[in-house]
């Protein structure tokens, strides 16, 4: 159900023209302007970050039925990395994360969840936030979330991803999941002995939680292989710590990105998007993709719009946070999209698409 916000992919995307991402003719515009990257839907309700221009800080509303409204947050001064997901009863819920500083700093950011009935207020995670690290990329299913704390310094972040019920007791310790690959082995050189060593410069651009499933959008460089940034859509199960590669690519050719992830009908979904419309072999390859957990098998939909930065599949509607603005000063211009509600396009049975390296066990 949601988009994309890693500070590595960030720095190549940001770079890039948005004048590319034109809406298909299947698509009408949900919100035409001032929204954040991220995107969050179940149905047709659609949790989003929405920006006062006059006030400069950020609020998170939500769209349900084509009804907008304001939730009762307090604002930010960066967008709020937003999941829709549901508490324990089953009850509509979102859960997100509220940082001090600015877009570029994000420092002091906390968890709170808000119920979507009507007059809720906001709550802190307190049995999670942790005031000493940055906790980010929230979402949450039956009242269990997941979310990424980040450790180590600006310049090498060591980014780790933990579980926890809201319910649970703050001496409990959340569980640790396998999150992004903290070693690579470079097995597609062919070589008898092919590199290993450890990742750097780690990032989760994306969490969404769906039963005993996690997916993900993580990246990360080996300098093994190429040395530039790589990205994967993973798959962790909650239960076992299980963790799976479902796609890759290199990020930094021609401004290569996932949007996503989100869950529909047993599927987990995702956006392959592209900046650079003047490059072919990226330009190709953008649009939706689906993969069938219990059958292990991929369906790869039409081509949509070239430059999508959030991303969420309803099993009946796409939801594409799209025309996003450059990146400014964060203090004045702040990236702001659109967000289009999408027909989902005509899917087609495709081959696995090109995976990684072999994975070494996570840390």
């Amino acid at each position: 159900m949601r988009s994309s916000r890693s500070v590595l992919l960030g720095t190549v995307v940001c770079a890039l023209l948005a004048a590319a991402a034109v809406a298909p003719a299947s698509a009408s515009t949900l919100v035409p302007a001032n929204t954040g990257r991220t995107v969050s839907a179940a149905g047709d309700t659609v949790v989003y970050s929405t920006y006062d221009a006059a006030a400069r800080t950020w609020r998170l509303a939500v769209s349900q039925n084509g009804a907008i409204r304001l939730l009762k947050t307090a604002p930010s001064p960066v967008s709020f990395d937003a999941d829709l997901g549901t508490a324990t009863t089953g009850a509509p819920e979102v859960i997100y994360r509220r940082c001090t500083g600015n877009e570029t700093t994000r420092a002091g950011c906390e968890l709170y969840v808000i119920a979507l009935a009507s007059g809720a207020s906001e709550r802190p995670v307190r049995n999670a936030n942790d005031p000493a690290h940055n906790d980010l990329t929230p979402t949450l299913w039956r009242g269990r979330i997941a979310w990424t704390r980040v450790y180590g310094t600006a310049a090498e972040p060591d980014p780790v991803v933990y579980t926890k019920l809201l319910t649970a007791p703050r001496s409990q310790p959340s569980r640790r999941l396998p999150g992004v690959p903290t070693k690579r082995c470079a097995m597609e050189l062919g070589l008898v002995n092919p590199p290993c060593g450890p990742t750097t410069h780690r990032s989760v651009s994306s969490l969404e939680l769906w039963g005993d499933h996690l997916g993900m959008v993580v990246a990360y460089v080996f300098e093994g292989l190429s040395g530039i940034s790589q990205t994967e859509v993973r798959l962790d199960a909650v239960s076992s710590g299980a963790s799976r590669e479902v796609s890759y690519l290199l990020s930094g050719m021609a401004g290569q990105l996932f949007s996503g992830p989100s869950f529909s009908d047993g599927r987990l979904a995702w956006y392959k998007a592209c900046g650079d419309p003047s490059e072919p072999s990226c330009k190709a390859k953008v649009g939706p993709w689906r993969y069938d957990i219990a059958k292990g098998t991929y369906q790869q939909g039409a081509p949509g719009p070239v430059a999508v930065y959030g991303f969420a599949d309803t099993g009946s509607r796409l939801y594409e946070a799209t025309g996003c603005d450059m990146l400014g000063p964060p203090q004045t211009t702040p990236v702001t999209c659109r967000i289009d509600a999408v027909t989902p396009p005509a899917y087609t049975s495709a081959p696995a698409p090109e995976l990684a390296t072999a994975t070494a066990p996570t840390k």
